[in-house]
């Protein structure tokens, strides 16, 4: 029995000094201890996965196996559970290389957390060329959280144009003009109603609602119209010279909150009056609106009649739409009256992306993302290759900074939000109708814009993570019910919210906010 054990002891030997070897060899997740073996690295993304991504993936393993040797697992959520997967994971410590985040998901909270990586080093860095061409120090500066980069920012401008589509072939067959209110909107909506009983009129996105439909549109001198990361969304009142905080208002608020408030911000409907509408509109909408995840897809298969979105996404609906429906057409309605007439300082921005890719504390392949990321921006061909497809199939070039599109372009409908979209490397879709050319133009041009107050200002979620932990799961169960006009009777909901909120900490928060509002403040005048 003793030669037994000892033979066993032996083989165990060998066994242990020979997986000892592999790891020296490969090290972990197939990366070698030099960092130059082949890596896979895990990236969450959220969305339809575009048809032909496996192709467009094999390009690039094609084009780099001798010099990246990096390929990439993405993972596609739907959009409503993506923030949640992220949440989960980087909470139970999963490894994880590439989460896309944003302001108006987890980021802040999951920064303040320390689930995220400072990516300071590798920006403005001569050893990584493709970043310091593709992100200049301004618009790092502006996206830089607690004075340091924890993201990747992605924007092709600086605003979007929020506007409506509309089925304007409908439109003309019911003997509309084109929309230029919200009441010739109206008129259309009940149009579709009335006609196509099939249709629903209005699509909306469940987790959102009514997104900025109706909001003022003046421009914000002395107010901020919401401070992302907090829990609940919080308006910041400054004094008329710009230099005093004089309070923090959110939702559901009693009016005594407002009234010593300079006008119209001491109105308690001043930022939620579009609810009412909301309640109005509802009846437009679909019934089951909470469990909508993309309504998109219903717009480009002939099931809307219009839908909330933003003007760069033009030529990918119309293409999807005439592929499903030949004949059908999409127009535009520009919904702000002061963009729709392109007047100079109408775009209030703090020149900050709303975007974001992180790497997790978790990766162990932080470098080696960074150099894919280093070359997807060191030339206009490798950034090509993922925000539009493979040159010839899914598009064309136009010049310089235009492309258009092929037949096949809808096998490759990309979200460049999430990965690409850059001022200095996106292109233009030539594809685009004169109108749409005209408005993207014009949301490129600097005199468009002008600087919100606070620009710079980010909220530090660190004292108050725990409220803001307790408060955000009622804020954000609160919000769609809310934006999607279910409930006609909102403010009453909205106060018994906001007073379930204070219990939860919320009265923390607000402190906090005011706090490093008028520090910020304070620190921009010496």
């Amino acid at each position: 029995m003793k030669r037994v054990y000892k033979g066993i002891s032996l083989i165990l030997a060998m066994i242990l000094l020979m997986s000892m070897s592999l790891v020296a060899c490969s090290g972990s997740k197939g990366q070698s201890s030099d960092g130059t073996g082949p890596v896979t690295l895990k990236v969450m993304l959220f969305g339809e996965k575009p048809v032909d991504m496996e192709k467009v993936l094999t390009e690039f393993n094609n084009r780099t196996k001798d010099t990246l040797k990096t390929k990439l697992n993405i993972e596609w959520n739907p959009s409503s559970d993506h923030k949640q997967k992220v949440k989960l994971k980087m909470a139970a410590g999963e490894s994880v290389d590439v989460v896309f985040d944003a302001p108006w998901m987890n980021m802040y909270q999951n920064i303040s957390q320390g689930y995220y990586l400072e990516l300071d080093k590798y920006f403005n860095n001569d050893a990584y060329p493709g970043l310091k061409k593709a992100f200049s120090p301004e618009f790092l500066e502006s996206n830089k959280v607690n004075g340091h980069l924890y993201t990747v920012p992605f924007t092709q401008l600086f605003y979007d144009i929020e506007v409506i589509y509309i089925r304007k072939d409908l439109r003309e067959k019911y003997g509309l003009k084109p929309i230029q209110s919200y009441d010739d909107l109206e008129v259309y909506l009940e149009k579709v109603q009335q006609n196509d009983p099939s249709m629903i009129p209005f699509g909306n996105k469940g987790e959102r609602g009514f997104f900025k439909m109706f909001a003022p549109e003046e421009k914000y001198t002395h107010v901020v119209p919401t401070v992302p990361g907090a829990g609940a969304p919080f308006n910041i009142i400054l004094s008329k010279d710009g230099k005093k905080v004089l309070g923090a208002t959110t939702i559901g608020d009693p009016d005594s909150a407002f009234s010593s408030f300079p006008a119209p911000y001491n109105d308690p409907d001043y930022f939620y009056k579009s609810y009412d509408q909301f309640v109005k509109w509802n009846r437009f909408i679909q019934k089951d609106v909470l469990s909508e995840k993309d309504p998109a897809l219903l717009l480009t298969a002939g099931k809307l009649g219009a839908m909330e979105g933003t003007l760069n996404s033009s030529s990918s609906y119309q293409d999807r739409l005439t592929s499903a429906i030949p004949g059908a057409e999409l127009e535009t309605f520009v919904y702000d009256k002061r963009v729709r007439n392109m007047e100079k300082g109408a775009i209030g921005t703090d020149y900050r992306a709303w975007n974001f890719i992180a790497l997790p504390v978790t990766s162990e392949n932080a470098d080696r993302t960074m150099k894919f990321l280093d070359w997807l921006f060191a030339s206009q061909e490798n950034h090509d290759l993922f925000e539009l497809g493979i040159k010839g199939e899914h598009w064309q070039d136009v010049g310089d900074n235009k492309f258009k599109t092929t037949d096949k372009s809808a096998n490759y409908v990309f979200p460049m939000y999430e990965l690409t979209w850059n001022p200095v490397m996106s292109r233009i879709n030539a594809s685009n109708d004169p109108e749409t050319t005209k408005y993207l133009e014009y949301a490129a041009k600097d005199d468009t814009y002008y600087k919100l107050p606070l620009a710079g200002f980010t909220f530090n979620t660190e004292k108050v993570k725990t409220q803001i932990a307790k408060v955000q799961p009622k804020y954000t169960e609160l919000e769609p019910v809310l934006k999607n006009g279910l409930d006609a009777n909102w403010r009453q909901r909205a106060t018994e919210a906001n007073k379930e909120m204070q219990a939860l900490g919320l009265e923390d928060i607000r402190k906090q906010v005011i706090e490093q509002a008028q520090k910020f403040l304070d620190n921009q005048g010496q």
